[in-house]
């Protein structure tokens, strides 16, 4: 009787399938709504796969970064930066100091202004105008783009006995 009772549970728990033969017409809605479905179900995959492959970029193509003019001088700071050489020449009225390397090979010009530090080694404070022609330094300058901001300059060594004046055209 245990048994009984046990197959009866489960039948009662299993889903009920209705068995159709073919060529029959199924009666039910739902059964109905499946078959419409089935109809359309490959045209919205067709559709989801050219929409999808239509706004992805391909692997072989490369997505082109256009460089915006101007912008590595709004983004970059100003970077620090040293020169050392002999002074060539002061020219006080035009604000420029020319700076000779070392080797002798280059001549770097640079604008400087009236708040510019220049110091001797020792770190002793100098005036700008102390600056002669021959004299070893140091220029320690900021360049933002194309612009060269003079920040210090070290006299390293001073300019040999017979030097001259810096130059003041008028």
């Amino acid at each position: 009787m245990n048994s009984s009772i046990d197959s009866e549970r489960a039948a009662s728990c299993r889903p009920r399938v209705r068995l159709q033969a073919r060529g029959e017409p199924e009666s039910t809605p739902l059964a109905a709504s499946a078959r419409r479905l089935r109809k359309i179900e490959p045209a919205v995959l067709a559709f989801v796969i050219a929409t999808i492959s239509f706004f992805a970029p391909g692997n072989a193509q490369e997505e082109r970064k256009t460089k915006v003019p101007g912008l590595d001088k709004i983004t970059s700071g100003p970077s620090r930066q040293a020169f050392s050489g002999t002074v060539q020449s002061l020219d006080l009225k035009r604000k420029l100091l020319n700076v000779n390397t070392v080797q002798g090979g280059n001549t770097e010009v640079f604008p400087v202004t009236k708040g510019v530090r220049v110091a001797l080694a020792n770190g002793a404070k100098i005036k700008l105008t102390e600056l002669t022609p021959g004299a070893t330094v140091i220029v320690y300058y900021e360049q933002s783009g194309d612009r060269r901001k003079v920040k210090e300059i070290i006299v390293l060594a001073a300019a040999p006995a017979g030097a001259k004046k810096p130059e003041n055209p008028s």
